[in-house]
């Protein structure tokens, strides 16, 4: 097979097991809502999980960028033994260090409850630190696991580590309803952590029986690739620590708001994170090989070009999606959560959280590629301070919209969309990345086409909505959304076609980026 069939291959195992991992993810979040629903014992749940999983996500955000690298520089070494001395001395260092961290989060855990939830009751506090012991737990296999998952990933093996997330997020699955209601919310930590384990053993069977590795117990190491691994990494570890500082700091502020108000913010995030990653930050993947060679090359007006496409598919993507969460997040959240604990009061509160950060659907992958772009300059330090500035605005916007007009729970989401206006608007203002001569008259005329579909598409689903009568069974929820977002996905795409927003197939957007298209011309817009 060619190397582009290959990479095009390889790209699409990658994004159907993300997308499996992503919706597992979600199935995780409505079984642990079915049990607690939203209530002051999911609030004590989520505060006990939240550092556990800021640690988790901050090894799983900087992982692969740092390992990945690392561990292919070791494996063009004539030396074999270097590469299995490197990837013993990683395991090591972060056995020892996660466990430290373990140790010494579970003693902490009264310091930290309190910290995070000031506002909860005396037996929500007792709860919760109990809880948050046991968790801190599950980050020392969470930390192996990103070890051996990108050892895997530098040998090209794309499967298996792709698709530990659905792996993890089925045992987790299977914990919790099978031992909720003799472990309570024991078994979900039970969950975590054998999801982890089994994580583990699989790829680590997958690399004894694929290769012959050799365990040292070494703590130290030296030469270039180990030099550039301890300073690899540092703007995307900062940049995800600003952001877990804010997820910090919003369940400060929603410790204080009605029950069950920090548990829906935190679903209203997760899904509309999913959707901006899955539909938005799969394009930046996609275009940033592509991206990378044409910065390399110093080839500007091929760069633009691939930015401009990357933002243009994005939109066409995310538009439709924005439109069925704004009309029918109350169907959405009925068909995913509405069940057991998770009442008809919880889900009205959900889907108005849901509604809100809907808005910031568009402005999130903004920012999202225009990160991408920035890594493919060689830009991280701008990347840094381009964070630091959306963060600082996301929590002043917080206290103004919560503390000062007293907005409640909407006010967290309203804070983040007030914060992504601004700092995409200062992007542009700035030029980064060349915004200016991105955002040209063609994106332009593709966005307007892109505009009028939405709005055919919103018009409709709304008429739809009018029409079909929302049922109440989970089947009959699921056919009417079925229906419903159908019709408005056909609407769209004929849209579409009728403007004549794209001149081929989406899907042939990046299988010819090896070489700038004839003529300098506009690949898809």
């Amino acid at each position: 097979m060619n190397p582009k069939g290959q990479m095009l291959k390889s790209s699409a195992v990658v994004a159907f097991f993300s997308l499996l991992g992503a919706l597992s993810g979600i199935l995780v979040e409505t079984c642990i809502a079915a049990n607690l629903g939203l209530s002051l014992r999911s609030d004590t749940f989520y505060v006990a999980y939240t550092i556990p999983y800021i640690i988790t996500n901050l090894l799983g955000a900087t992982g692969q960028f740092s390992l990945v690298p690392f561990f292919a520089s070791l494996e063009s070494s004539p030396d074999e033994l270097e590469t299995w001395r490197g990837l013993s001395y990683v395991g090591n260092v972060l056995f020892l260090g996660l466990g430290a961290i373990a140790l010494a989060g579970a003693a902490a855990s009264p310091l930290i409850v309190h910290g995070i939830a000031p506002g909860f009751t005396r037996g929500q506090f007792t709860e919760a630190t109990e809880l948050s012991r046991w968790l801190f737990l599950i980050i020392v296999p969470a930390g192996i696991g990103e070890v051996l998952r990108s050892f895997l990933l530098s040998r090209h093996y794309f499967a298996l580590s792709t698709a530990t997330g659905l792996m993890r997020n089925g045992t987790c699955i299977a914990f919790i309803l099978l031992g909720f209601h003799r472990f309570g919310p024991q078994s979900i930590f039970l969950g975590y952590l054998a999801g982890y384990l089994l994580q583990v053993a699989a790829l680590g069977f997958q690399i004894l029986k694929s290769f012959r590795p050799r365990y040292s117990l070494t703590l130290s190491a030296g030469g270039k690739p180990f030099r550039n691994l301890r300073g690899s990494g540092s703007a995307q570890l900062g940049g995800a620590l600003g952001w877990q500082g804010v997820v910090i700091f919003e369940r400060i502020i929603a410790s204080f708001l009605p029950a069950g108000s920090l548990t829906a913010l935190n679903y209203g995030f997760r899904i509309i994170s999913t959707m901006a990653e899955l539909l938005g930050g799969s394009v930046g993947t996609a275009a940033l090989p592509s991206l990378s060679r044409a910065v390399a090359r110093q080839e500007h007006q091929e760069e633009r070009r691939i930015f401009r496409d990357t933002l243009g598919i994005s939109l066409a993507l995310l538009s439709p999606m924005m439109v069925f969460c704004l009309i029918l997040s109350r169907s959405i959240i009925q068909l995913a959560f509405q069940r057991g604990n998770f009442t008809p009061q919880a889900t009205l509160l959900l889907a108005m959280v849901l509604f809100y950060y809907t808005w910031s659907l568009l402005p999130f992958a903004f920012i999202r590629i225009l990160s991408f772009n920035l890594f493919a300059r060689h830009e991280s330090g701008l990347y840094l301070r381009l964070a630091i500035l959306l963060y600082s605005l996301n929590i002043g916007f917080d206290l103004i919209f919560v503390g000062l007009f007293r907005w409640g729970a909407r006010g967290i989401p309203l804070g983040m969309l007030a914060s992504m206006l601004v700092t995409s608007g200062l992007a542009v203002r700035r030029n980064l990345c060349d915004l200016r001569s991105t955002l040209d008259a063609i994106l332009g005329r593709f966005s307007l086409k892109v505009v009028a579909g939405t709005a055919c598409t919103a018009l409709a689903v709304w008429l739809l909505r009018q029409t079909l009568r929302a049922p109440v069974s989970t089947r009959g929820n699921f056919i009417y959304l079925c229906l419903v977002c159908g019709g408005g996905s056909v609407v769209f795409l004929a849209g579409l076609m009728v403007t004549r927003a794209f001149s081929r197939p989406l899907w042939t957007l990046f299988a010819h980026r090896a070489e700038p298209a004839e003529g300098g011309g506009p690949a898809v817009m």
